[in-house]
């Protein structure tokens, strides 16, 4: 009698921790589907200078540097617009600013701290209500421990804004994974970029003075 009790609370206990395994591994599974299924919707933009030109786009920025992202630190929403949802009410919407956490590697245009992580806003991402990525045309959503190329303008307060198509390049697979000034120099990519700093086609008269400038420490 004792074994066959003893049998049953086995058979309940396994019972128990399967539909616990299930359970859980069809919420995980939901979450990693909901998050591949956030469509990307690219922003439409008129510039100023020739983006697909990389003279143009450093000339136009204050810095241009190879940086690591340490983390995505959120998302912010800026110049909310009015916008009628289908039940009639007015609903504010802004444009989303990714924020980043970046280890500053190397630098090409002006000179940014290395000693220290700096933080810079990405205009684009995630929109409020969780419908979509706005993302620039021939642009990208810099990811956590990934290295890439950053052309950056200063704002009034001295905070960095990276924004724009071709202001944040990526490295190809066979280097991404490359960290070290001296490997990333040998790069194609920071080869490019260095000749273009060299040959920019200045844009900008009244370039502004980062927080994070090497100067200030």
């Amino acid at each position: 009698m004792k074994k066959t009790t003893f049998m049953i609370i086995i058979l309940i206990i396994s019972v128990f921790c399967i539909a616990c395994f299930l359970i859980v591994n069809t919420y995980f599974n939901k979450n990693e589907v909901k998050e591949r299924e956030v469509p990307i919707h690219s922003i439409h933009a008129d510039y100023t200078l020739d983006v697909n030109n990389p003279n143009e786009v450093v000339g136009g920025s204050d810095y241009v540097f190879v940086g690591k992202v340490i983390e995505n630190t959120g998302t912010t929403y800026k110049n909310k617009t009015p916008l009628e949802q289908e039940d009639g009410l007015i609903k504010y919407i802004g444009e989303a600013f990714t924020n980043y956490k970046i280890e500053v590697i190397s630098n090409m245009k002006n000179e940014l701290v290395t000693n220290k992580e700096i933080t810079l806003a990405k205009q684009g991402g995630i929109r409020e209500d969780g419908s979509a990525y706005d993302v620039f045309e021939d642009d990208l959503l810099p990811e956590a421990g990934k290295i890439y190329i950053f052309t950056a303008y200063t704002q009034d307060d001295g905070s960095l804004l990276v924004a724009g198509a071709n202001s944040t390049i990526s490295f190809d697979e066979q280097t991404k994974n490359i960290d070290t000034p001296k490997e990333l120099a040998k790069t194609e990519e920071v080869q490019e970029y260095e000749n273009a700093v060299d040959n920019q086609i200045l844009t900008e008269a009244d370039n502004l003075e980062s927080i994070f400038d090497s100067s200030k420490e």
